[in-house]
């Protein structure tokens, strides 16, 4: 009995690291792949969206053009069909990755999650003012899940399934691997141990390597820093931390409120959709900034491409369609 002990701990040890690997290495592949996809096509939609301005010159109107219109419009009806085919009731998010990951009976829905992020990927190609970092976090937690149900392993927990899918979605996103392993942890598993650092560490690494190698390494953000002495800068720091956590209460609360004024009016989903996409391409017309992820504005921030009175329209307006879009 005690001789078979230690060899009874080394196949234990031994199945742990061998499942660690194939769960890490797994997951990170198949989010990775998915991640560059849905960011490759958005690119690619939105570059459609763009060039209809060049071949269908009757569609501009004043100083804009009726295009963002149409694609939003159009975006919203395929979004009832994706919603019948799935039968989505409520759209998922991240929000129900975290409440997942602190369940133990796989509360995460599949099929939901697979049509929220097509969901999101619609919206977004045809100019809706949503994030695309959010659905991609979900669908990471989503895989996460599923490989989970089909392996059926008890010696790792459901949650640190969903806590590699969700780094390997934010490093795929971001080609940043600390940041997805240090999110994963925060945001969502709100604990560190060695049993979840290790499995979401490996699906992290794997994630970004796979993404550098086939779609290439452009950075999400071009900032050319330049540095500059810190310290006399503390106090505005300190004051803009203040600053954008108002903001982002604000920016909350508009959410809430949208969601309940559509709950309140109890228009259904499709009409609801598309009164969010009128307004949107409405006023696309005349800013069309506020569409999207928002990704190619900051650049163009960072640039100093805006005049600061512009910039300054652009936040209520991509704080208000976001939160219209959304609610």
């Amino acid at each position: 009995m005690k001789q078979g002990l230690p060899n009874y701990q080394f196949v234990q040890a031994f199945q742990f690291v061998f499942i660690t690997l194939i769960t890490g290495t797994g997951i990170g592949l198949s989010v990775s792949l998915v991640a560059s996809i849905f960011v490759a096509g958005l690119h690619f939609f939105v570059d459609q969206r763009h060039s209809m301005d060049e071949y269908l010159p009757s569609l501009k109107i004043a100083d804009g053009s009726l295009v963002p219109l149409i694609w939003l419009i159009g975006a919203a009806l395929l979004l009832w069909v994706v919603r019948r085919i799935f039968s989505i009731q409520r759209w998922h998010g991240p929000a129900d990755s975290i409440f997942g990951a602190h369940r133990l009976d796989n509360e995460i829905d599949v099929k939901s999650g697979i049509g929220s992020t097509l969901a999101a990927f619609i919206s977004l190609s045809g100019g809706a003012s949503v994030g695309q970092y959010g659905p991609l976090v979900h669908f990471g937690a989503t895989i996460g899940t599923y490989i989970r149900s089909i392996f059926g392993n008890k010696s790792i927990g459901t949650d640190v399934f969903i806590g590699c899918g969700v780094a390997a979605a934010i490093a795929a996103g971001f080609h940043a691997p600390i940041a997805g392993i240090v999110f994963a942890h925060e945001a969502v598993l709100r604990h560190f141990s060695f049993r979840a650092l290790t499995p979401i560490a490996i699906s992290s690494i794997t994630s970004v390597w796979f993404s550098v190698a086939i779609f290439g390494s452009d950075p999400l953000f071009v900032l050319n820093a330049v540095a500059t002495d810190l310290l006399p800068m503390v106090p505005i720091l300190l004051g803009s931390g203040l600053l954008f956590g108002v903001v982002a209460m604000f920016f909350m609360l508009a959410l809430f409120r949208s969601a309940a004024i559509a709950a309140k009016i109890g228009f259904s989903p499709l009409a609801l959709t598309l009164i969010a996409a009128t307004i949107c391409g409405a006023v696309a017309i005349l800013v069309p900034e506020i569409l999207g992820s928002g990704v190619t504005e900051i650049n163009l921030i960072f640039d100093g491409g805006y005049a600061l009175e512009f910039l300054f329209i652009l936040f209520v307006l991509k704080l208000l369609a976001t939160s219209l879009c959304i609610g």
